[in-house]
């Protein structure tokens, strides 16, 4: 890719272009400038015909601003160059004799150039990196005949009052026939040392492993709650379930995933999967992988041959024992499963009974904050602006979304669990 002296090879190559392509505009004498458009020797009453470059914006290239994104590693080391795309934008004057139409052969000449020929070529950027300045520099050595995409200049539509303000950034110049176009892409890269490839292969392995694509539609029960003794069982309906493949969930405050294991005599329609230990009330996934079978060398082998989508259950917190704590006007709960450090814990009242003319009351009270995982929680009667009010209540753990379960007596009405505020 070019360096940092790419925009000047441009002008410069755009330069020898036109210079010869003028001849054919029969204009005696004429030659090609590199001046800003208020420069005085332009206007002069005894100025040579010609024409007149000047490069007056360049603006970064919209299809390739970022394709070079990432250019270094988490660490900071290089992963490729960083390299800046930009389009050019002239704008080219034409000067002569009015009575003589030299500035309207001169526009000729150049508009018929550029549309038969609008990139610069190789050749002729070579020749242009090839030239030496007084002092045997190669100031156009940019490398920008080796780049990709050839340089383009695309005439640019303006209208006279959009032209009129780009003249009017020279003070007290005198506007004369002109023409703007775009020159595009310049990609410009940094002087950085390429980064090292990456190491040889050693022994190319080529697998093909057939493999097929589950899909879980549904789980039940959607709403679990934990055996007390003994594994917990789901079921997942679906379609393509295969009792080989691995089941991996996911469980809040945990990144990395944790596997269960698919129960016997399961079917490609539906795969009974016991609970893995580990997960926290809430929000859990699981999900099916296809694991690809051992090669030789293992490190030809794919990890993943397919994976099913992951599908969402909720676990339900299991009130183990609730009661009143010191110091006085606070309750400690024993929740499981265990709750990590990020999940939001509350303690969920509902008033049994109450005095007319008032009825039931409810209170949700947070629990104290807790930086471990933990199935204990305190919880504290009063709040800003009151307390919780005497009573008899029943009482749910909330954890993040899900709520515990309350007990339900013979007669159909929740009778558990209980606590009473003195």
């Amino acid at each position: 890719m070019s360096n940092a002296l790419a925009i000047a090879t441009v002008t410069e190559t755009l330069f020898h272009a036109l210079t010869n392509a003028l001849p054919a505009s029969l204009v005696s004498g004429a030659q090609v400038t590199v001046l800003r458009p208020d420069d005085a020797s332009l206007q002069a009453p005894a100025a040579t015909p010609g024409v007149n470059v000047f490069l007056y914006q360049a603006t970064p290239n919209t299809s390739w601003r970022n394709a070079d994104l990432p250019t270094r590693n988490s660490d900071g080391s290089l992963l490729r160059r960083p390299q800046v795309a930009l389009d050019l934008h002239y704008l080219i004057s034409f000067y002569g004799v009015d009575t003589a139409f030299e500035q309207q052969r001169l526009l000729g000449t150049v508009a018929r150039a550029l549309h038969a020929a609008p990139t610069l070529n190789r050749a002729a950027v070579k020749a242009t990196e090839g030239q030496v300045d007084g002092s045997g520099n190669r100031i156009f050595d940019s490398h920008l005949s080796d780049q990709l995409d050839l340089v383009r200049f695309t005439p640019i539509n303006f209208s006279l009052e959009e032209m009129s303000k780009l003249w009017s950034v020279f003070l007290k110049t005198d506007y004369v026939l002109s023409l703007a176009y775009m020159a595009t892409v310049v990609l410009i890269e940094t002087d950085d040392p390429p980064p090292a490839g990456a190491l040889p292969v050693l022994e190319p392995c080529i697998m093909a492993v057939p493999f097929s694509l589950a899909v879980i539609d549904t789980i039940e029960p959607q709403a679990v709650v934990l055996a007390t003794t003994g594994p917990t069982t789901i079921t997942l309906h679906g379609q393509g379930l295969n009792a080989e493949n691995d089941v991996a969930f996911t469980t809040p405050g945990k990144t990395d995933p944790i596997f269960g294991t698919i129960d016997p005599g399961s079917t490609s329609n539906s795969l009974a999967v016991t609970l893995p230990g580990g997960l926290r009330p809430g929000v859990n996934t699981v999900q099916l992988t296809q694991s690809a079978p051992a090669a030789s060398p293992p490190e030809c082998s794919p990890h993943v041959l397919s994976q099913s989508n992951a599908a969402a259950f909720v676990i339900l917190p299991t009130v183990t024992s609730v009661g009143p704590s010191s110091p006085p006007g606070h309750f400690v709960a024993v929740v499981s499963p265990r709750v990590g450090p990020q999940q939001q814990v509350s303690l969920v009242l509902n008033q049994l009974t109450s005095s007319p003319p008032s009825g039931p009351q409810a209170f949700l009270l947070p629990a104290d904050p807790h930086d471990t995982e933990t199935d204990t929680f305190s919880f504290s009667t009063t709040f800003a602006g009151g307390s919780v009010p005497h009573g008899t209540y029943l009482a749910r753990v909330r954890v993040d979304t899900a709520e515990s379960r309350l007990t339900v007596n013979p007669s159909g009405t929740f009778d558990g669990p209980q606590i009473t505020i003195p």
